[in-house]
């Protein structure tokens, strides 16, 4: 199972063997009742496409829509509907009053690192002995740890506050008991059929919890937990909400979705996020080259998660939280470069891991591709295996799960596709696991390398009663197919009232038709640079990565259909609309499109 005898094979069979995944994706348009577009486009006397926008998001009613745009928070995100919340408090107002030495403990993830640095941060000042503790991913794996309880202990903390962990810490929870020690549980995954027996288990997913919002991450649990504290202390709501630009990173992070409460984290965390700082994520905007740029979820994301999580996959995610919870400029200095340097040495592993990842996919299974992907390996890095399991799912449009092995022992990292749970999976097969947890689109995994060929099979026994090949074709979600005209700045107004944008309320895409290529040109880097015209208008489009499409740009006598996203485009003062070019195909191939 060695990779490095893979890589010295060529690549020439490799490219062929991905061919056949290389398919048109299908345009799929959300089936809205005409009628009731145009009913509510009369009442609320806004355009037809304002309208269908909207109702794409089961937005009816003027009442609805202002609690979307506003983000307003409603009753129902009371603190205190969470199972063990009173308890919670209790014991660290309890913990406070004893003047206890508390330790938070986090998982080695953005998700973890914002909701320690959350805790951390609020509770400091009430408990001046507080700490915090991020598992080693190499030698302690996820969750709570025997080790992590034994520091504890070496250091004579009285109470363990968990976070974005700790839901299936049944014999670690015990452990922390017969010491003496107790234990709060925050998290947001899915527990199994029993809880651990601690002082208390916040979770929005307890099968006993009636919270509504059971999609919030674990930063946002986090923050549940100092609402109501701040609510039985009669404290002012900004004692929390100060906060929220690490929610919103570690909710951005974690692709949860981003509507309801989450959505509020969202939209007060990003205000200060980008008004104003704390100090350690503005030194690492600042090497991160976004200084000057407003921040929303695309650079959280794809900019500064990768940062915060390089330092976890490589050596000491606790790095990540003295960056954040530092008031001295020059170690945020200093931790900020670390955590940038950490990063591109994770690309570089992470490259190695992609190549060779397709070389094994090649050689595997051929053209013979199985629902879901398994593949192991004892040279992989398992602080990558995650990012790469996602990217394969991506370009195979198929669950994926990657297994580091060491000494005999596999760590596997799964991502999936809308429709497959792939907890629900893991749990069927569990008879092949050592441990597993996680939650729908994303888990974790230990294995016995004697045990993955039949884990393997018994995962995909699974998926084959579950995936579909429809959930197996590459889908682009638009929502409508629009005139050039419509394309304006009364409809880029809405699009920014509809921010943040993420799972749930994606950025809107929508489609062009029967458009005539104009000016085509490649530009360095294989991106193209084009207009097109419809019924005399002509707009500008960029389209990024797609070189490969210039020939059906190159003739104005041909017509031609896009998928995109409207902008502003700001250049030398001036600016203009145009459109950020998803998908492009010769006009009349119907085939590909689905209402």
């Amino acid at each position: 199972m060695t990779a490095v005898l893979l890589r010295r094979e060529t690549e020439f069979g490799l490219l062929t063997a991905l061919e056949f995944l290389l398919t048109d994706m299908r345009w799929k348009y959300k089936e809205i009742d005409d009628e009731l577009i145009l009913e509510q486009s009369r009442n609320l006397k806004i355009p037809y496409l304002h309208s269908r926008i909207l109702l794409n998001r089961g937005l009816v009613s003027d009442e609805e829509i202002g609690i979307f745009f506003d983000c307003q928070l409603t009753e129902n995100s009371d603190p205190f509907i969470l199972s063990d919340m009173a308890q919670a408090v209790a014991r660290v107002e309890e913990a406070i009053c004893r003047k206890e030495k508390v330790l938070i403990y986090g998982d080695y993830d953005v998700d973890g690192i914002t909701a320690a640095s959350t805790l951390f941060l609020f509770l400091r000042p009430y408990l001046p002995e507080i700490d915090y503790y991020i598992p080693d991913r190499e030698s302690e794996g996820y969750g709570l740890s025997n080790n992590g309880i034994d520091y504890a202990k070496d250091n004579g903390v009285n109470l363990i506050i968990t976070c974005d962990c700790g839901i299936s810490a049944i014999k670690e929870v015990d452990y922390a008991k017969s010491l003496d020690i107790d234990i709060i549980v925050t998290d947001h995954h899915k527990p199994a059929e029993s809880l651990p027996d601690a002082v208390a288990v916040i979770n929005p997913k307890r099968e006993d919890d009636e919270y509504p919002y059971k999609e919030l991450c674990g930063a946002g649990v986090a923050f549940k937990l100092l609402q109501a504290f701040s609510i039985k202390q009669n404290l002012p709501p900004n004692e929390a909400e100060q906060y929220l630009d690490l929610v919103a990173i570690g909710t951005a992070a974690d692709i949860v979705p981003v509507v309801g409460e989450n959505r509020w984290f969202m939209k007060k965390g990003l205000n200060i996020v980008n008004n104003n700082p704390r100090l350690g994520l503005r030194e690492l905007m600042k090497v991160a080259r976004l200084s000057q740029k407003e921040l929303s979820v695309t650079e959280i994301v794809f900019i500064i998660a990768p940062r915060m999580n390089a330092v976890g996959r490589l050596g000491e995610a606790s790095r990540a939280v003295k960056l954040l919870t530092t008031d001295d400029l020059s170690l945020a200095q200093e931790y900020a470069t670390i955590l940038d340097e950490e990063n591109l040495r994770r690309r570089d592993i992470e490259k190695l891991v992609m190549d060779e990842a397709l070389i094994h996919i090649q050689h595997k299974y051929g053209d013979k591709i199985p629902p879901v992907l398994v593949l192991a390996d004892d040279e992989w890095h398992t602080g990558v295996i995650g990012i790469v399991s996602s990217k394969l799912k991506e370009r195979f449009h198929r669950p994926v799960i990657l297994i580091a092995v060491t000494d005999g022992i596999g760590k596997g990292s799964g991502r999936s596709i809308t429709g497959f749970d792939l907890y629900q999976a893991l749990l069927t097969s569990k008879e092949h696991l050592d441990t597993f947890g996680g939650h729908t689109m994303a888990a974790g995994l230990t294995i016995r390398e004697e045990n993955i060929l039949e884990f393997e099979q018994a995962v995909n026994e699974y998926a084959e009663d579950i995936i579909t090949e429809e959930m197996l074709e590459p889908r682009l979600y638009l929502e409508a197919d629009v005139h050039i005209a419509e394309i304006n700045r009364e409809l880029l107004e809405l699009l920014d009232k509809l921010r943040p944008f993420g799972p749930g309320n994606m950025r809107p895409k929508f489609s062009i038709s029967n458009v005539q290529p104009l000016a085509a040109r490649v530009l360095s880097g294989g991106h193209l640079k084009f207009k097109v015209r419809q019924d005399h208008q002509v707009i500008d489009c960029i389209a990024w990565n797609q070189g490969e499409s210039f020939e059906m740009l190159m003739s104005e006598s041909q017509r031609i259909d896009l998928a995109f996203v409207p902008q502003i485009n700001r250049w030398n003062g001036q600016e203009s609309i145009q459109l950020v070019v998803k998908d492009i195909r010769a006009h009349a191939t119907g085939e590909n499109y689905e209402n």
